[in-house]
């Protein structure tokens, strides 16, 4: 399928919308995720504790503005993520069991043949699923805490904090010992997603067959 494209040919892999969305991501929910774990350890003293929660805070409100405009303005983006998402196929399956070969290249410098992928592979899929369900309990649980602390009872309070702690810090290390890392460490990708959003079309046909298959949307260097 590479053959069929142009050194310099480059595709549209995420749009404008997607790429602001992951940049208020990363503007709202790493200093919250961050700031939650001072939060928890409360490693400065007062002043220094005052000012992680006013940063916790703001991330916050970062975070659930952007859920909530990315879900009403682009309904059509996330319907089709979910698609692909919940969409789990042998393939999937058998990717997973070899970790998408990124053990094997990042450990032992070796290159394994892995099921062909669509634009997502099956541990995006994964990554995104965990994300969508964290973020909502993150978002709900914070609420409480946030506007009805004095109104809710002391029951719903410690189940709202211990959910809030246990699944923020659970997604944080997930994100910054996974998803970043691996994000990184495939660089053509993590440069589509925070710049243009465009990709060379070999790297796609290479990494993505399953989509680049499909329409596409090309544009030249």
């Amino acid at each position: 399928m590479d053959n069929n494209f142009k050194g310099n040919e480059r595709i549209l892999h995420h749009s404008l919308p997607v790429r602001l969305f992951h940049w208020c991501l990363v503007f709202g929910f790493l200093p919250a995720g961050l700031t939650g774990a001072i939060l928890f350890f409360r490693p400065f003293g007062e002043a220094g504790m005052h000012l992680a929660m006013q940063v916790h805070i703001v991330g916050a409100w970062i975070l659930m503005i952007a859920c909530t405009l990315f879900f009403l303005l682009c309904p059509g983006r996330v319907a089709a993520f979910w698609r692909e998402a919940f969409h789990w196929t042998k393939q999937d399956i058998e990717w997973m069991k070899v970790g998408g070969g990124y053990p094997q290249k990042m450990i032992f410098l070796q290159e394994i043949d892995v099921p062909p992928m669509g634009k997502i592979n099956s541990g995006q899929k994964m990554m995104g699923i965990m994300v969508f369900f964290g973020t909502l309990l993150i978002i709900l649980t914070g609420a409480v805490l946030y506007f009805a602390l004095p109104l809710v009872p002391k029951a719903i309070a410690y189940y709202a904090d211990l959910i809030h702690l246990v699944v923020g810090l659970g997604l944080f290390l997930c994100i910054c010992g996974g998803h970043i890392p691996l994000g990184i460490y495939n660089w053509p990708e993590f440069r589509s997603m925070f710049g243009d959003g465009t990709i060379n079309a070999k790297h796609a046909a290479h990494h993505h067959p399953l989509w680049t298959q499909n329409e596409i949307e090309k544009v030249k260097d």
